[in-house]
């Protein structure tokens, strides 16, 4: 693999750090802590495990984090081996161990070093109280991302080059797995943080798109980060877990619990829908026989055959509310209100439609209430003679969500299977650019997040 370092570098996080493993060494291995003079056995064994200097005064010792039991070492015949830190980095939030600066003598490889320093160094975090643990590493350093995977982390999405590049990542982790070729992209709209996520779990064959709806209340955390977007993140965190026996309905409504837990913590007033954080999601997991898949809201699942029909596997659930909203749009706007009288007369329709969340007269949702279980589409297909799944957010048809044309999905698989999702999305903002008053495309902002996913049966991996 190319080692050039690209950035930013990619993040996995382990969600607990209760359920960790008993540690097992290999016989005539030992595991310590930093004793004094051990500066100089660390900086070898990061010489040797990755071909450059560190100076641990420098990089550790003065770190306002180092304890000498954070800092660890597994020895044979009491000459240390193998390091990793139980580290932390204000990045990521108080309450986060980092791991940090994992490295293995490679005349010592091939005993499980590598799994085995780094799970003392989550258990030192646990012991200090800490709940969960993030990482950074290199896409290149493809055998220390087997290590982490294998220990529980998953990928998290901070860039919008990184879901492409995992994609390029996961069939190499489980190269047996990779009967099928999977593509995906996600932009944001515009300038603002994209709300939008990807799901690429090989380990699981869990594949989609979900889209992060924010509260009309437009709650940030101390990162800027959106509640549509850490609603996003956290069921796509939950979706990736590196787990062969995933129920991908259980998943999501137990990403639906931990998101009302958060909105709790975060003081949200939960009795008023409209302030509720929210995702929806189209996913799916390919099992041998069949496809199962759960899908809320507008985002949408496609199935192409090898006759070249196509099934239209969801529907856009919040259409006919968006159609309201933009009637009512077009009424407020045409009696020669300015725009902010408009968006102000628009108010009471969106809170009305937020209000129908989870319920016989609405649409379904992940937004924290229990009652998603009641609504939420989930169900399954035979595999037989499928050729493509598409998943896609509404920012890939919010162009022609509401039109009347009874061919628009086949148009758009049409484009996406030419041009490729990158190129579509390339064509789609410039139609955006052209039309940035919603005129010729009414629509209830110029642009949207885009996400999508093709799983093609066609060209195994």
């Amino acid at each position: 693999m190319n080692q050039e370092r690209l950035l930013p570098q990619l993040v996995m996080v382990r969600e607990r750090l209760s359920d960790l493993p008993e540690l097992m060494l290999p016989p005539g291995y030992e595991l310590r802590s930093y004793q004094p003079g051990d500066d100089s056995h660390w900086e070898q064994i990061v010489q040797l495990a990755f071909g450059w200097h560190k100076d641990f005064r420098k990089g550790i010792k003065e770190h306002p984090f180092f304890k000498p039991e954070r800092v660890l070492f597994i020895c044979y015949n009491d000459m240390p081996v193998a390091t990793a830190c139980a580290w932390h980095e204000e990045k990521f939030g108080e309450h986060l161990g980092y791991l940090h600066m994992v490295g293995v003598d490679p005349a010592h490889s091939g005993k499980g070093l590598g799994y085995s320093i780094s799970l003392a160094a989550l258990r030192q975090m646990s012991s200090e109280g800490l709940e969960r643990a993030v990482l950074e590493t290199d896409d290149f350093r493809l055998s220390a991302i087997k290590i982490y995977v294998k220990l529980g982390f998953k990928a998290i999405y901070i860039h919008d080059n990184q879901a492409g590049r995992w994609s390029q990542l996961y069939p190499q982790l489980n190269p047996q797995k990779a009967k099928f070729n999977v593509a995906g992209h996600s932009r944001p709209g515009g300038t603002n943080l994209n709300e939008d996520a990807l799901v690429i779990n090989n380990d699981s064959q869990v594949y989609g798109v979900i889209d992060g709806v924010s509260s009309m209340a437009a709650y940030k955390d101390t990162q800027g980060h959106t509640g549509g977007y850490l609603a996003a993140q956290l069921l796509a965190s939950e979706l990736n877990a590196h787990d062969p026996h995933l129920d991908l309905k259980q998943a999501v409504l137990a990403a639906n619990r931990k998101l009302n837990e958060s909105m709790v913590e975060a003081d949200i007033d939960l009795t008023c829908k409209w302030k509720r954080w929210g995702a929806v999601f189209a996913i799916v997991r390919i099992h041998e026989t069949h496809i199962e898949y759960v899908q809320t809201g507008d985002c949408m699942l496609f199935i192409a055959y090898s006759d070249e029909s196509i099934q239209v596997l969801t529907r856009n659930q919040v259409a006919g509310f968006d159609q309201m909203t933009l009637n009512k749009k077009k009424e407020l706007s045409d009696s020669g209100l300015s725009k902010e009288q408009v968006s102000e007369g628009l108010y009471p329709f969106s809170i009305a439609n937020r209000n129908k969340a989870n319920t016989p007269e609405g649409y379904s949702v992940m937004n924290g209430e229990p009652e998603l279980e009641l609504y939420i589409e989930h169900g399954s297909i035979s595999r037989a003679n499928v050729s493509k799944i598409y998943a896609v957010s509404d920012g890939m048809f919010h162009l022609i969500e509401h039109s009347d044309d009874p061919k628009k999905w086949e148009t758009l698989l049409r484009f996406l299977n030419a041009m490729g999702i990158e190129p579509y999305m390339d064509h789609l903002t410039c139609s955006e650019n052209q039309d940035p008053q919603c005129e010729h495309y009414p629509r209830h902002k110029k642009s949207d997040d885009k996400s999508a996913m093709i799983i093609d049966f066609n060209n195994n991996a």
